[in-house]
């Protein structure tokens, strides 16, 4: 594919406070185990309720017990499959394997027990750290491959940690030698409309994006992480990028504990996807009408928005029932956020700061700042991130691209040219170099004239619709030519909005709102037939529609 050579290249303006780069996640946690010791590194809950608080000396001495202990097991250097949910054992075994030159293979827990031990095989693992629950993926291997995540690491840092005190070893001098090209981790992408490619990240990768995406973040910060750290957004820029910067990691393992946790972690910081801010506002929402303030807030809200104060943000009784009474940033990404949603926030005197990133790219390739938020932009790029455009999508180079698709040259050699990756993502930039995101590439329809329409757009706008809680927007066939298509709407319905109206009328509505709706866009963007789906999409777990798997 050739680039257009008048696509400019954007390099990250020098607006970043200064980081400190580490080229290897040894060499980071040497570091912080001295200049963070006594600050609280991890905290989380055990499946009893109760509160555990690691600070970062303890940690990294739990990390050296377990890698000491993984050298012993002949583990060095293998390949380790991490099955499990979000646990403080899970984050010291990454960790241990990568201090001793091994590479984690992070597994979604929420596939078939089948699937599971596929894509631990096809990633060549040699041993699986596997929580108890997911045991039975595994009854096919020798015993002594498989390490309980639950208690086996545990014992492992115990035993290891006293080890290394009687033979007064420092640091992980019983490793191997590491380098920054050596591999940390190999990651499956969330394949949303494809198979999963297994993407190989090296320490240098995932510690330099760590490194730099910290722009709006201070030391005295606590960040709530309820993502699963199957996933490079959260293991990446959830866990590493704020042990490299000594700053408490609060954790859980389900989400279905969220508020509670929430409410008891008090944190400053929530790393979230869109549909956990959806599910906060309705929850804030429903507190509201049970106080009898609900209108009066939506109005101020409005006013809010609309510039009539703009320096108070609206004060709500009843907030901290939900979001604790600390809460100040939330950190968004993983799908597109509808701009409501982050301007409500706002309104409420929470900052919503988007982020772009892709498993590719470590994954962050840029994030929003605090006093530079343009509410539908996902920021700038990351300082050495550089950015430039050919036919709409989005190219990267920097130190953050992956090295290849494991065993598998030929998609490896496709998604390059030169030394720019495709992200499949389209997007613009405007003049002061702000990166917005439009969609996917592979999702484009294309009609026979040549005009293209990206879904994600009218998505945005379907969504906004008073009866709809999702929607996916294809290309149907006309059944005139072979290339004839026309636009049309598939729209799950809110059931809570629509519970005592039969389908009749709730499709009336939605083709009315519609009808209103397409008068305002280009003709080639008008929707032409709308359709109401009779269950609610299947999402990947970071919630984004899996198209291929929609039934239209």
């Amino acid at each position: 594919m050739k680039i257009k050579e008048e696509t400019k290249i954007m390099e990250q303006k020098n607006i970043y406070k200064q980081v400190k780069l580490y080229k290897t996640l040894q060499e980071c946690l040497l570091d912080v185990q001295d200049a963070y010791a006594e600050r609280p590194a991890i905290t989380s809950f055990d499946r009893a309720g109760t509160q555990r608080d690691v600070s970062y000396r303890e940690f990294v001495k739990d990390v050296q017990g377990a890698a000491y202990m993984m050298v012993q097991k002949k583990m060095a250097g293998k390949h380790i499959a991490l099955v499990g949910e979000n646990t403080y054992e899970w984050i010291a075994a990454f960790c241990a394997a990568g201090c001793i030159g091994s590479v984690g293979v992070p597994i979604d827990v929420e596939q078939p027990e089948k699937e599971i031990l596929n894509l631990a095989e096809f990633a060549d693992a040699s041993y699986a750290v596997v929580q108890k629950d997911f045991k039975d993926a595994f009854q096919g291997w020798k015993k002594e491959r498989v390490i309980c995540m639950d208690t086996g690491i545990r014992e492992m840092i115990e035993e290891g940690r006293r080890k290394v005190e009687q033979e007064q070893i420092q640091g992980f001098s019983f490793a191997q030698d590491i380098g920054p090209d050596t591999t940390l981790a190999i990651v499956y992408t969330s394949g949303t409309t494809s198979v999963s490619k297994a993407v190989v990240l090296s320490h240098y990768n995932m510690m330099y994006d760590a490194c730099c995406c910290q722009a709006s973040v201070q030391l005295e910060d606590r960040m709530f992480n309820p993502l699963p750290l199957y996933h490079t957004y959260s293991l990446g820029c959830g866990i590493l990028d704020m042990i490299a910067h000594g700053q408490n990691i609060c954790i859980n393992g389900n989400l279905k504990t969220l508020f509670r946790d929430i409410r008891l972690y008090r944190p400053s910081i929530l790393m979230a996807v869109p549909l956990i801010l959806e599910n906060l506002l309705k929850e804030i929402h429903r507190i509201q009408e049970n106080m009898g303030i609900r209108e009066q807030t939506a109005q101020a809200v409005e006013k809010y928005k609309k510039g009539i104060f703009t320096k108070k943000p609206v004060k709500v009784n009843g907030m901290d029932l939900i979001l604790g009474d600390q809460l100040k940033t939330i950190c968004c990404g993983g799908a597109h956020l509808n701009e409501k949603i982050a301007e409500e926030f706002a309104a409420y005197g929470i900052d919503v700061l988007q982020g772009y990133g892709i498993t590719e790219c470590s994954p962050l390739i840029s994030n929003s700042i605090r006093g530079q938020n343009r509410i539908n932009s996902v920021g700038l790029p990351l300082p050495g991130v550089e950015l430039k455009l050919a036919d709409g999508e989005i190219l990267v180079k920097g130190p953050i691209v992956f090295k290849e698709y494991y065993k598998n040259p030929g998609a490896t050699e496709e998604s390059f040219t030169d030394e720019w990756f495709h992200t499949g993502d389209i997007g613009y930039m405007d003049r002061k170099g702000f990166l917005y995101i439009c969609g996917r590439k592979k999702n484009l329809i294309v009609f026979n004239n040549g005009k293209k329409v990206v879904p994600e757009e009218l998505e945005a706008y379907i969504q906004e619709l008073p009866l709809v809680k999702e929607v996916m927007v294809y290309g149907a066939s006309t059944g005139n030519a072979l290339d004839e298509v026309k636009l049309s709407a598939l729209v799950c319905v809110d059931a809570e909005k629509t519970s005592e109206t039969d389908n009749y009328r709730i499709l009336e509505s939605i083709q009315e709102s519609i009808a209103e709706l397409n008068a305002k866009l280009p003709v080639y963007k008008r929707i032409q037939s709308v359709k109401l789906s009779e269950s609610e999409f299947k999402k990947t777990s970071m919630q984004k529609i899996q198209r291929r798997k929609v039934t239209v």
